[in-house]
């Protein structure tokens, strides 16, 4: 009997995906654990993959469609099956198990009408016959937002080179290759329609005023938005905080990372500052938990949420049991949830069950920020820059570096005593990290 291929969740709060581009087409042999299709969720773009083995039979939707959470995307034919029979079968039963419940993704998606896009859109369907289909880059691995730049553009993705993990290409290679600079990842063609040269005068600088860009949002940002202005509104923050004297940390860093080289391990300050924080949420299991209408969780594991930056926007992969981690154990966690999100590869799992976030800023030169608590968390620790800055010893005035830590947490749940202990702990954890071995 053939295989129904459901949308799968992929992230804790999906509820529908948009597809942006199928990997595979009718007629291809796949196996458990093949890429099927970029989704893009709420959360990120995440790669769809096969649970079973099989051909191609049949696609419901095409490239663009946002699709339901457990509708089906396409039928496989099993071992001993003719795909084409299942197709005919499918056809010949008059199946409408998929039709029309795919709605087109929203507006904001697509190219809107009587503009310059002309007939390209993000679902990769043909307009005029005469325009070719430049937006949908096929098999190439591109963001959301290179491909809404490319289409918008009338450039075909396929031809540029990426520089994104994996050689995926971001939104700068696509602005590289337009205006034909060396920037980026660079291009394998020329753009599909030259532009015509213009010189200006050399002693002559344009007075123009710039053409207004208007981005349209995608599900990413809206959810970024939606979840941060809810947080604002709904918890009653409270700020606390502490300058963190980090010498003795910054000489035992150098120190590891001498002996871990040969490991291509290299610790960071953040790595310490995890390490850190789980131990001091141990200590502290009121700002381990989560705030519901008629109860507060305090969390038995610690699961510390690590803020990645991406070019679509913000998301927190989870460090699961970060307590239980030695150093060593945070960085490689770390930096494989950081990549895993930068080429769109997280799972399910690495997105759900975070009890308490981290946002770091420091690699930005940020001297102190606050952070948005990521509800329904009840506490966000902001870390900004290890900064050499003057402190005093004593009656003498010496150079110091210096980290600014601030904690924002929901006042529902916790009060000013508890943060500020919290911080507390955290603080001599950092300034003696020789304490983490106890």
């Amino acid at each position: 009997m053939p295989i129904e291929v459901t949308m799968p969740k992929l992230s804790p709060t999906m509820e529908s995906g948009v597809i942006t581009q199928w990997l595979v087409k009718v007629g291809d042999a796949i196996h458990e654990g093949d890429v099927l299709a970029d989704i893009e969720t709420d959360k990120a773009t995440m790669q769809m993959k096969s649970y079973e083995d099989g051909v191609i039979a049949h696609i419901d939707h095409e490239a663009g469609a946002e699709v339901a959470l457990g509708q089906r995307v396409m039928v496989l034919a099993k071992k001993g099956e003719d795909p084409k029979a299942v197709a005919a079968g499918l056809a010949a039963g008059g199946d409408k198990k998929a039709e029309s419940k795919s709605k087109p993704a929203p507006s904001d998606r697509k190219a809107e009408a009587g503009s310059s896009t002309g007939a390209a859109s993000e679902n990769g369907k043909k307009g005029e016959a005469a325009e070719p289909d430049l937006a949908t880059g096929g098999r190439v691995r591109s963001s959301p937002l290179a491909r809404k730049v490319a289409a918008e553009a009338k450039v075909d993705i396929g031809r540029i080179d990426g520089s994104g993990p994996g050689g995926r290409v971001v939104r700068k290679d696509v602005e590289a290759f337009i205006s034909g600079g060396a920037g980026g990842g660079g291009s394998r063609a020329a753009v599909a329609e030259p532009r015509p040269k213009t010189v200006a005068p050399a002693a002559r600088i344009s007075t123009a005023p710039l053409a207004d860009e208007r981005i349209p949002h995608t599900r990413m940002r809206k959810t970024i938005a939606q979840r941060m202005l809810q947080s604002k509104q709904t918890a009653p923050e409270i700020h606390v905080t502490v300058d963190v004297r980090v010498d003795k940390l910054m000489a035992i860093r150098e120190t590891l990372n001498k002996e871990l080289a040969a490991e291509k391990v290299k610790l960071s300050v953040g790595d310490f500052v995890t390490k850190a924080v789980a131990m001091s949420l141990r200590r502290h299991p009121a700002l381990n938990a989560t705030f519901e209408p008629d109860a507060i969780v305090r969390h038995g594991e610690i699961n510390i949420g690590i803020a990645v930056s991406l070019e679509e926007g913000l998301i927190v992969p989870v460090l699961h049991r970060a307590d239980e981690m030695g150093l060593i154990d945070v960085r490689r966690g770390s930096e494989a949830l950081a990549s895993a999100a930068r080429g769109g590869n997280l799972s399910g799992e690495q997105l759900a069950g975070g009890t308490f976030t981290i946002s770091n800023m420091g690699m930005y030169g940020v001297r102190q920020f606050d952070a948005i608590i990521n509800l329904p968390e009840v506490a966000i620790l902001a870390v900004a820059a290890a900064e050499k800055r003057p402190v005093v010893e004593g009656d003498a005035i010496v150079p110091g570096t210096v980290m600014t830590l601030t904690l924002s947490a929901d006042h529902r749940a916790v009060d000013g005593a508890a943060a500020a202990d919290f911080v507390r702990t955290l603080k001599n954890l950092l300034e003696e990290p020789a304490r983490m071995l106890l």
